[in-house]
């Protein structure tokens, strides 16, 4: 995985339902702060990236399906293992949906990084319109988000 934090943007663009019609929540996947702050909605990127679907299926999964890139041959692309780059993508999925879940917004933003001498990614994730009413609502959030963690152990 690169040494940066990689980033991960909601697009409302690509979300999707289901055959079911369990919600499917788009994300983009940047490699740098400068291309995050330039991309625009639902537009094929000038600089690499990879658009991804996370569903919420109905019975109670979650997955993670790859939509496509946008400058394949990129030097980051042959620099980024092919089987991290799917632990991030499941990983990224049960973070967000989880998050989803617990609060009833789709997160922003998810700042994934690699955690130096373990097999785990911590991520940071961001909700740009979440307003909380008061600290102990804040607080009390900060619980349910650790407490809604299963993908710790995946």
């Amino acid at each position: 995985m690169s040494d940066s934090s990689l980033i991960l943007i909601y697009d409302p663009a690509f979300d999707d339902m289901d055959a079911e019609g369990c919600p499917g929540f788009g994300y983009v996947l940047l490699f740098s702060d400068e291309h995050a702050e330039q991309y625009e909605s639902g537009d094929n990127p000038p600089f690499p990236a990879v658009s991804m679907l996370f569903t919420d299926h109905a019975e109670g999964s979650i997955s993670g399906d790859l939509l496509g890139w946008a400058h394949l041959d990129a030097p980051i692309f042959q620099s980024f293992p092919l089987g991290q780059f799917f632990q991030l993508m499941e990983q990224a999925a049960q973070v967000a949906i989880n998050a989803y879940r617990q609060v009833g917004q789709v997160p922003d933003r998810l700042i994934a990084e690699l955690m130096p001498d373990e097999d785990l990614i911590q991520f940071d994730v961001q909700f740009g319109q979440l307003e909380l009413s008061d600290a102990e609502a804040e607080q009390q959030l900060a619980k349910q988000m650790m407490a809604g963690r299963p993908y710790l152990d995946s």
